[in-house]
């Protein structure tokens, strides 16, 4: 059996707090509890999954069950307008309508009910319910007087018309309704009116089918969890883009640039119901927001872009403080937007929340606050910062090298950059990327007796990695070649290579290559560097790395630094080249291992015929699922009755019973009537006709086989055809 069907929902959480089916299985034992001891249980749901709109259906609709009105709107509150889930919307106005009917204002309530939900998600492809029940209440309402009566006409119109501009499932059955009621009305007025619209229709009509191809396979449902890297979330995800790029070529072909705006925000917001982990996700939806406010500046909407402003700094507050809570991109995106807009105040609160998160490494976050104060308040306010993080256990070596390099480039002042690595490197001296970066700034500066200094320190430790002892032996060797004399470039030369001589497998060709390459210029061609099989990564070089990336046959983490000349293809003539056209595809080898003995002492190979098949079988960890439930498979097989069903002759069937969807009577009647019509085949078989019938086939195939066997026996070739002729002109005639 799987360990998931063995372990308790409660264990599986505690295991993976993001396993939906072990939730689904708790929430469907706390639906059938009171609310008193669900309670608990919603509010864990509805915290490790804020944006599932069918689980804040749930917990809702539990308390609406105990008459917890006051806990109902409190909840709506909380969720209502952060989570636009179509079905959460729809059971809002299902609440309007059924709880405010005693009120005075219940009439003007349920309609502002209705409009709130058509604004935030009438654009939605499921949203016709809402339509037509916001119709059928408006048409219920009694009115008193013309006035009030056209009032009520034009409401009525108003929803029909807003309904059928929009892609939403039913549109035929709405647009339908629009004509009856519109002739109704006034039969007059209406060719007119539907005349009007009906080109808006049939266009909408086609969106609609478009979307739904589109649309076709998304899970709506789905609950946002830690992206996994599967084969189906990554379609999901494809298919998610796939809608919002279809609603930003603007389908519907509007010329108002709010109303497409909102239909691409729309789209955004719903792929994040089901993504909600995902940042990329979260700052493309930012990014299009900001895009919106500026086009809308510039044709002088001033309203409508402050407000899709707004709803930026709420989209990135949603973000920081719900599932992005964990993700520092997504702070600093948002600090970055409340930067652009002047709210320094804003911007700093951010990063002091990102720094002031438990359990975290704030050395980035201090980095990036360093940076913005120096932009908004300069280098002395940032030097507080600096200082802030170095009394914080939690930061590591970076800050060090980000204060340094401050103080160096800003300031202008290279005694306190020195100070401040002098100070890290009594810390973090032992961490090669500090040493490394120290280096690099001492090199900058001229500083040649301290790059030294560093240089055989951090040689001399046993922590960094070989690449990284090439690359310090490689910048001492620069750093003598541009600086030294001949005396101490001759010592680090044979101390190079007598450090790196197994390395480099004792290929002195290789030293020399170093020793008088500079930058990108070689002392030997490129096909000469193959044949020395020089391939080790040069620092130096990484600008061709873009080249490199672009060429199968350099793409990879050792490759040719030969310069411009570095994609040639080696050919030496004398020596065949195999034809890649005849090679056959690759296929991983199985690695079986052998088998035990039953006897300790050893293990044995498995029996021939075993060793074959596992010859034959993939390696196991090339296969990733799904996996067999092995004990369940046998015991379905060991329970499978290989017997034919057989019916019960005896028992009767009621005819008014259906069978699919036809009655038991139908069938019956319709096989009564097959039978009347049928002809016997024992009639058939009797009847004179059929019998001269048979007796003229066999007649006929009697003399043909008579006629065949004379000509075969007389063997003459012609005659044979000259009687097939006669035969076939004869069967001709009759």
């Amino acid at each position: 059996m799987s360990t998931s069907s063995i372990l308790s929902p409660e264990r599986r959480i505690e295991l993976n707090p993001f396993d939906v089916d072990a939730w689904n299985l708790l929430l469907r034992e706390s639906s059938a509890r009171p609310i008193d001891q669900a309670r608990i249980f919603y509010e864990k749901l509805v915290t490790q999954f804020p944006n599932a709109g069918r689980y804040w259906k749930a917990y809702i609709e539990h308390e609406l069950r105990a008459k917890n009105i006051e806990n109902v709107e409190k909840l709506f509150e909380r969720c209502l307008f952060k989570v636009l889930h179509i079905d959460l919307w729809k059971s809002y106005v299902y609440y309007m309508k059924e709880t405010k009917g005693h009120l005075p204002d219940f009439r003007e309530q349920v309609v502002e009910a209705f409009d709130c939900a058509i604004d935030r998600v009438g654009i939605d492809i499921q949203a016709s319910q809402i339509y037509l029940e916001y119709i059928q209440f408006l048409k219920n309402v009694e009115v008193v007087g013309q006035y009030a009566e056209n009032q009520k006409v034009s409401a009525v119109r108003k929803v029909y018309q807003k309904a059928f501009s929009t892609p939403v499932l039913n549109l035929d059955g709405i647009w339908q309704d629009y004509c009856t009621f519109e002739k109704a009305v006034n039969v007059n007025l209406a060719e007119k009116l539907i005349a009007d619209r009906v080109k808006e229709y049939q266009h909408v009509k086609k969106v609609l089918k478009q979307m739904e191809q589109i649309m076709q396979g998304l899970n709506r449902q789905a609950i946002s969890v830690p992206p996994r890297g599967t084969v189906a979330e990554q379609k999901q995800v494809d298919l998610w883009r796939k809608y919002i790029a279809f609603e930003k070529t603007n389908p519907l072909r509007t010329e108002e640039v709010g109303l497409k705006a909102k239909r691409v925000i729309y789209a955004y917001d719903q792929a994040l119901l089901s993504l909600g982990y995902h940042a990329d996700i979260w700052y493309e939806s930012a990014c299009f927001h900001e895009k919106i406010v500026v086009e809308l500046k510039e044709r002088g909407d001033l309203t409508v872009a402050e407000t899709i402003e707004q709803e930026t700094s709420k989209l990135y507050n949603r973000a920081t403080s719900g599932l992005m809570k964990d993700t520092p991109l997504i702070h600093f995106a948002h600090a970055d937007f409340e930067e652009t807009k002047g709210n320094y105040d804003m911007a700093k609160v951010i990063y002091d929340k990102l720094i002031n998160f438990e359990n975290s490494d704030p050395t980035l976050a201090y980095i990036m606050l360093m940076n913005f104060v120096r932009r908004t308040e300069g280098v002395r306010a940032a030097r507080q910062i600096f200082q802030r993080a170095r009394n914080d256990k939690r930061c590591q070596f970076h800050i060090y090298i980000a204060g340094a390099l401050m103080e160096f480039h800003c300031s202008k002042d290279a005694n306190v950059a020195q100070k401040i690595f002098d100070h890290g490197l009594k810390q973090y001296g032992n961490i090669p990327e500090f040493a490394t970066a120290y280096v690099d700034f001492l090199t900058h500066v001229n500083d040649d007796n301290n790059t030294r200094v560093v240089i055989e320190r951090l040689l001399e430790s046993h922590e960094i990695s070989t690449e990284l002892r090439i690359d310090m032996w490689d910048r001492y060797l620069d750093l003598e070649t541009r600086v030294g004399n001949a005396t101490s470039l001759h010592k680090v030369d044979m101390a190079r290579r007598q450090a790196l001589n197994e390395t480099y497998e004792d290929r002195q060709a290789l030293f020399l290559v170093d020793r008088f390459k500079f930058l990108n210029l070689w002392p030997c061609t490129s096909d000469q560097l193959k044949l020395m099989g020089y391939n080790k990564i040069n620092r130096l070089n990484s600008g061709n790395s873009t080249t490199a990336a672009t060429n199968p046959a350099t793409n990879s983490r050792y490759m040719n630094q030969a310069g411009p000349r570095m994609n040639v293809n080696l050919e030496i003539s004398g020596y065949p080249r195999p034809d890649t056209n005849q090679m056959l595809a690759f296929k991983a080898a199985s690695r079986s291992t052998p088998s035990f003995h039953p006897v300790t002492g050893g293990t044995f190979p498995p029996p021939r015929t075993v060793a074959f098949m596992l010859q034959k079988l993939p390696p196991p960890d090339t296969f990733a699922g799904p996996f067999v439930d092995t004990n369940h498979l046998m015991d379905t097989l060991a329970q499978f009755n290989r017997e034919p069903p057989r019916a019960n002759y005896k028992e009767s069937i009621d005819v008014n019973n259906t069978i699919g969807n036809i009655k038991v009577a139908d069938m019956k009647r319709e096989f009564q009537q097959l039978v009347t019509t049928t002809t016997d085949p024992a009639v058939l078989y009797a009847s004179e006709e059929y019998k001269k019938h048979q007796r003229k086939r066999r007649n006929d195939s009697d003399s043909e086989e008579e006629t065949n066997g004379t000509n075969d026996a007389n063997g003459d070739v012609f005659k044979r055809r000259m009687n097939a002729k006669v035969r076939i002109r004869e069967m001709g005639q009759s």
